[in-house]
C-alpha cells in the first residue's frame, strides 16, 4: 500500500528502510534519509509512523517511538 503519493513510498518500502542505512529506523525522518528522499506535504508522516509502530507486531513504542530492533 502506498503511504507517502509524494514519493511513492509504500508500506514494505517502510520495512525495508533499515537495510540502506544497516541500523533499526525509529522516526519517518530516518525513513526518509535512508530512502534518500524527503518528505514534501507532509500528510503521509502519521501513515508512515503508524507503519513504523505495527511493523514488529504492534508493540507500543517507547518514548514515543518505534523500536525496530527486534525486527533485524
Amino acid at each position: 500500500m502506498i503511504l507517502c503519493s509524494c514519493n511513492v513510498i509504500s508500506d514494505r518500502d517502510v520495512q525495508t528502510a533499515s537495510k540502506p542505512c544497516g541500523a533499526p529506523v525509529e522516526r519517518p525522518s530516518e525513513v526518509f534519509r535512508c530512502l534518500g528522499r524527503a518528505p514534501k506535504c507532509g500528510k503521509c508522516i502519521r501513515s508512515i509512523r503508524s507503519a513504523l509502530d505495527s511493523s514488529c507486531g504492534g508493540e507500543e513504542p517507547s518514548r514515543g517511538q518505534a523500536d525496530l530492533s527486534a525486527c533485524a
